[in-house]
């Protein structure tokens, strides 16, 4: 989406633009954030288009986290008010393209030995366990449908695709197939956890090394748009054993040293417990599984992307036939860490 810097500066009140805006890494999507330097400081700027009545939903979802955890204290890039008209903390000023700004925060990503993560990880895991644990006491109901933000498909339709991809001698058809009976043993108990009608607050919605820097002051949790309802006791799990893991995707990594620091950060808070079993993973496996799905769809050309991000759903897709099946097998074995 082009960029106006000067019209951004101006409706923003940032000043007076010094160059042209620098695209900040997205990891292998494509980059939606700039930073813009102006003669008034640094800002980091999103860009989005407006998609329908969920994207509103997810708007306005946002705004109220990211407004009550600023409030509270909580560390966080600061937003920038948006100029009327606005949905959240998002500026609307014609057709379907939406603008907002933050803050930009001095700091570097987490520096981490990629051949033993979990060993240079434990302080920023009791740190992030602490955070989760205050958003949580937050207490900010979800409103809607949860299944609206990761829906949980039904088996049938995973078979429908597995379908589409042999019919159309995809490479990917074989790991998707493969992923069938995972995909049933993980929907399976999942739905058996939210018969429990267990309560769900709003959760920042994707904790995870990538998002959370560390400047000379502390540690800060960045990127909050993914906000959701969730049972806080599940997100704080889901990021418990995924933090040692590059992003937020289909694989899990339950290395004591980052769940106990994590896990023991969260509860220390008083934040809402939950049983310490399988049911406990309900989260992670629900977001794992909404992961696949949408790569599994981009790999499909069902979001008419190109052969680039088709390549990077069959990869995602991939990994989640080739990790999935392990992290089935050491639930049991991963309660032990809970407790």
């Amino acid at each position: 989406m082009p960029l106006d810097a000067p019209a951004i500066a101006a409706a923003f009140g940032l000043g007076q633009p010094l160059g042209e805006p620098r695209p900040l890494a997205n990891g292998d999507n494509p980059s939606v954030t700039r930073l813009l330097t102006t003669d008034r400081g640094r800002w980091v700027v999103k860009t989005d288009e407006l998609l329908g009545d969920w994207w509103h939903k997810r708007a306005e979802r946002t705004h109220r986290l990211e407004s009550a955890a600023l409030a509270a204290g909580i560390p966080m890039p600061r937003p920038v008010e948006p100029p009327a008209p606005a949905v959240g903390y998002w500026h609307h000023p014609a057709g379907e393209e939406l603008v907002r700004v933050s803050e930009w925060v001095e700091g570097e990503e987490l520096r981490v030995n990629e051949s033993d993560p979990a060993g240079s990880l434990g302080g920023a895991a009791g740190w992030l366990g602490t955070t989760l644990g205050r958003v949580a006491l937050l207490g900010l109901a979800g409103s809607g449908d949860p299944d609206e933000e990761r829906p949980l498909h039904p088996v049938a339709e995973w078979h429908e695709w597995v379908a589409q991809a042999e019919t159309a001698g995809l490479p990917i058809a074989g790991a998707a197939r493969s992923l069938l009976p995972v995909v049933e043993d993980a929907t399976a108990l999942i739905a058996d956890a939210l018969r429990e009608g267990p309560r769900t607050v709003l959760v920042h919605g994707d904790t995870s090394r990538a998002n959370l820097l560390s400047t000379p002051d502390g540690y800060v949790l960045i990127d909050w748009d993914a906000a959701c309802a969730e049972v806080p006791w599940w997100a704080a799990v889901d990021v418990a054993f995924r933090f040692a893991t590059p992003f937020n995707g289909p694989v899990a990594d339950g290395d004591p040293r980052v769940v106990r620091p994590l896990i023991e950060g969260y509860l220390g808070t008083g934040a809402p417990a939950g049983p310490a079993d399988v049911s406990a993973f309900a989260g992670m496996l629900r977001s794992q599984l909404s992961v696949t799905a949408w790569c599994l769809w981009l790999a499909l050309g069902h979001r008419g992307d190109d052969p680039e991000r088709r390549a990077f759903g069959a990869r995602l897709v991939t990994m989640a036939a080739d990790g999935l099946p392990g992290v089935l097998r050491s639930l049991d074995g991963w309660t032990a860490l809970l407790r």
